[in-house]
């Protein structure tokens, strides 16, 4: 392993779990932690070894490390995934990353292809604002009244959020638990981390992507438009888009069996 590689992987809460030839890197997207995979685990531990990681500002060991300008970007997430990686010393995976975290993904595919088989994207977007032609669902407005309601009010903002992503009332479970899961993030970091996602807008780094990419999206997602799913299929090289029968934004908690069926059909 790296110098410094036990701090890497306690800051980011690393687990692995199963055994198997092939490894399966599993990334939580934001506000969630890497619990939010536990019906994939379930499914796949069996036949793989699973590493489970938290980004950075997410969970009890990597708030304490958190630095609000170096997390202004996604890159320095995805210096983070290869650190990991390259900790464990893992190369050729399949890596899946739910929203931002499938971004992230991607631009540590560009740092160090050699340690990824395979990426897949679960709800994932280049960029999610409107811009000129291109429809990523939120215009200028949108997101900054996002970002004003959640300054002004954290706490009453992650159960509008909540609803909103999952597509689901509030007492619905998969509402219930993205909820009390922002609401344990810092919300200083979170807001940080809100804010990055937010205004990215990384489509021009697509063509850096050489890896094999497999581009899960939900048919009804209010946070992913099937514009931005589409996007990402035409301009990442060698990949595919598949609609899940599923809607919200959070498909591997709301729809699991959906979600791993596919999983299963791109991992074989």
């Amino acid at each position: 392993m790296i110098e410094n590689s036990s701090s890497i992987l306690e800051s980011h809460n690393v687990s692995v779990v199963g055994s198997g030839a092939e490894t399966l890197v599993l990334i939580p997207g934001f506000g969630t932690e890497q619990v939010a995979w536990r019906h994939v685990v379930a499914a796949f531990r069996g036949g793989y070894r699973i590493v489970l990681l938290d980004l950075a500002g997410v969970g009890p060991g990597s708030q304490s490390h958190f630095d609000h300008v170096r997390y202004g970007s996604l890159d320095a997430y995805a210096r983070d995934v290869t650190a990991v990686l390259e900790a464990l010393r893992i190369e050729n995976c399949v890596c899946v990353g739910h929203s931002v975290a499938g971004m992230v993904a991607a631009l540590a595919s560009i740092r160090a292809p050699y340690q990824f088989r395979k990426l897949i994207m679960l709800g994932a977007s280049a960029c999610y604002g409107n811009v000129g032609d291109y429809r990523g669902g939120f215009d200028g407005g949108d997101i900054n009244g996002l970002i004003d309601s959640a300054t002004q009010d954290y706490m009453q903002w992650t159960a509008r959020f909540g609803q909103m992503v999952v597509d689901r009332p509030a007492e619905d479970p998969t509402v219930r638990e993205f909820v009390a899961s922002m609401r344990a993030m810092r919300p200083d970091m979170a807001l940080s981390l809100l804010l990055t996602v937010l205004r990215s807008d990384l489509r021009s780094r697509l063509g850096d992507v050489t890896v094999p990419a497999v581009i899960l999206q939900t048919r009804q997602d209010p946070a992913v438009t099937i514009e931005a799913a589409e996007f990402l299929r035409d301009h990442l090289a060698d990949s595919v888009l598949e609609i899940l029968d599923a809607s919200g934004h959070l498909p591997h908690l709301s729809a699991p069996e959906t979600v791993i069926a596919a999983l299963a059909r791109h991992l074989s």
